[in-house]
């Protein structure tokens, strides 16, 4: 029986069983993949291209990659799940959803976003044969706390100069 390796947040899986996970658990999972990449990367943005800070813009990259980075067998079985076309939340919006009054406030969305999907990866992965490490996306998770407190205080700098 062979295995694989993931990448940091990821746990050895045997393929014979990802086939057990519900189709229904896998979208969750390819959903909050999805949701904590694109939430870092608005985030790296704004650190690289507004801020113009390399050391801020390095961090989140750095995060990024390794929270969305997954082997390839456990990347086929997420998109072989995933339906976007049947999700039935793709047109649910909160009230106030829509817009952000200016970039600061677009940061906290997105570090909420985030925070919030390695919450949820977080706590699927204390369920038995899930190849997730609850640990790793709560050091993430506290991590992003940290960064997001850095990069809003510097916005904060930003707009007073």
């Amino acid at each position: 029986m062979s295995s694989f390796t993931l990448q940091p947040g990821y746990a050895r899986i045997n393929p014979l069983d990802m086939e057990k996970i519900p189709k229904q658990t896998l979208r969750i999972i390819d959903a909050n993949i999805n949701r904590i990449g694109e939430g870092l990367r608005v985030l790296e943005e704004v650190a690289r291209l507004l801020l113009d800070d390399a050391a801020l813009s390095q961090q989140l990259k750095d995060l990024r990659h390794e929270m969305v980075k997954v082997d390839l067998s456990l990347e086929q079985h997420l998109l072989q799940a995933r339906n976007s076309e049947g999700d039935v939340g793709i047109n649910l919006e909160a009230s106030g959803e829509g817009k952000y009054k200016d970039i600061p406030a677009t940061v906290v969305a997105n570090a909420r976003r985030v925070q919030e999907a390695m919450r949820v990866m977080e706590e699927l992965s204390k369920n038995p044969g899930l190849p997730l490490e609850s640990d790793k996306f709560k050091q993430a998770r506290f991590k992003l706390y940290t960064i997001e407190k850095v990069l809003f205080a510097k916005l904060m700098r930003q707009d007073r100069a």
